[in-house]
C-alpha cells in the first residue's frame, strides 16, 4: 500500500464527506429507526485525522484492506471511509458499519465493544479503545482476524435476513435434493438433469450462478481435494460455453483452497478456486460447499460462480458464500445468527 497516496485520498474523502454532511443533514426523528446507509462491506472509520495518519491508521488499513483470497484481481476485505468525529452527525450516524477509535487516559486497557442499531437499522457500531496509540495499534493487529469477521458476519446476517426467496426454484430444490436453500428472486433455472440443477442471476455485465449436484458417498476420500475437483468437473461439463463444444471446468494451474468446517452444526468441505470455459476465454472465481446427507447417503454440493470481467467481484462472491447460511435439511432448526460462524 502506498501510504502517501492513501493519506492524500483520506484527506479528500474527509472533505467530501463533510460537504455531503452539510448538504444533506437531516433528523431521523420518529419512533422507528431510520434505514441504514452505505454500501455492503463499507466501514466508516471515525477518528481524528492525526490518528488516521498515525501507526493506528496504518495498522487498521493493513488489517481491513487485506486481500480477499481467490479473486482474479486484488480486492480488499472492506472499503474504509475515514471521518473526523466532528462530522459524525445526522446522516453519517446512519451508516451501516461504523468503527470508532477512542484513545486516551479514560481507557485503562485496550478493548473492543459492539453495539447494534443505535442510530439506524440494521447497523453495527464497533468501538476500539485504549490508553495510547501503541496499545491500540498492537490490539488491532492481534485481533485483525476477529475484526474482519465481525463486519463480515454483520453483512452476512443482513443479506440472509433480507433475501426474498425465489419460491419456484426453492420447491424444485426441495423435491430434487431434499433440502431448502433461499436463492434470491431473479434467479432462473438454466438446466435441470438427473442429480444436477443449474441456476443463474443475469445482469448486463455480471453473471452469478449456483450449481447444485449430488452423488453417492463412498468413503472419506470422497472429500479429498482431488475427488471434489474431479466431481466438480464432471458436473460443470454440463454447463455450455458460448462457443460450440465449449464447457465450464476448474482451473488446475492454481490449486483450489480447501477447508473443512462446521456451519450451523453441519460439517462442510469449503473449496475456493477459479473456473474457465474450455474452448473459450471466459473465467472467474467460484466457491463450493459439500456435505453428506445422512438420510440418503449422498454428497450434496452447492457451487457458486461469478463472471464479471469489468467489475469488482468481492460482493458477488460474498453473496454466494452467504447462501450456505440459508440451507436447511429436514429436522434441522435454524441456528442463532451469532452462532452461524461456528468453525
Amino acid at each position: 500500500i502506498n501510504l502517501n497516496v492513501m493519506k492524500n485520498l483520506s484527506c479528500i474523502a474527509i472533505c467530501a464527506l463533510s460537504l455531503l454532511l452539510s448538504l444533506s443533514a437531516c433528523s431521523s426523528g420518529g419512533e422507528h429507526k431510520a434505514p441504514a446507509t452505505g454500501r455492503a462491506f463499507e466501514v466508516l472509520v471515525v477518528s481524528p485525522l492525526s490518528v488516521w495518519e498515525s501507526p493506528v491508521g496504518d495498522t487498521l488499513r493493513a488489517a481491513l484492506l487485506e486481500a480477499v483470497p481467490m479473486l482474479n484481481q486484488r480486492e480488499p476485505m472492506m472499503d474504509l471511509v475515514p471521518l473526523i468525529p466532528q462530522a459524525f452527525t445526522n446522516v453519517m450516524q446512519r451508516h451501516r458499519n461504523v468503527l470508532d477509535i477512542e484513545i486516551g487516559p479514560d481507557y485503562p486497557e485496550p478493548a473492543i465493544k459492539m453495539e447494534y442499531d443505535v442510530y439506524a437499522a440494521p447497523q453495527l457500531i464497533v468501538q476500539i479503545s485504549g490508553p495510547s496509540d501503541s496499545t491500540v495499534t498492537g490490539y488491532i493487529w492481534e485481533h485483525r482476524a476477529e475484526l474482519q469477521q465481525i463486519f463480515a458476519i454483520a453483512e452476512r446476517d443482513r443479506f440472509v435476513s433480507t433475501t426474498q426467496t425465489e419460491a419456484r426454484i426453492q420447491q424444485t430444490i426441495r423435491q430434487k435434493f431434499g433440502f431448502d436453500i433461499s436463492l434470491p428472486k431473479g434467479y432462473t433455472i438454466r438446466d435441470e438433469q438427473e442429480n444436477f440443477l443449474w441456476t443463474s442471476f443475469e445482469l448486463p455485465l455480471v453473471s452469478q450462478g449456483v450449481i447444485i449436484y449430488s452423488y453417492p458417498y463412498v468413503n472419506q476420500n470422497t472429500f479429498s481435494l482431488d475427488s471434489l475437483v474431479n466431481r466438480r468437473n464432471q458436473f460443470t461439463a454440463l454447463i455450455p460455453g458460448p462457443a460450440d463444444g465449449s464447457y465450464m471446468a476448474t482451473v488446475s494451474e492454481i490449486e483450489p483452497d480447501i477447508h473443512y468446517r462446521r456451519i450451523q452444526g453441519r460439517l462442510w468441505a469449503e473449496m475456493r478456486g477459479f473456473w474457465y470455459v474450455q474452448g473459450d476465454f471466459m473465467g472467474g472465481p467460484f466457491v463450493s460447499f459439500s456435505t453428506v446427507d445422512a438420510a440418503t447417503g449422498r454428497v450434496i454440493c452447492i457451487d457458486g460462480y461469478v463472471f464479471s470481467p469489468k467489475h469488482r467481484k468481492r460482493n458477488y462472491i460474498r453473496e454466494l458464500e452467504n447462501l450456505i447460511y440459508t440451507v436447511r435439511f429436514p429436522g434441522e432448526a435454524p441456528a442463532p445468527a451469532e452462532a452461524a460462524a461456528e468453525e
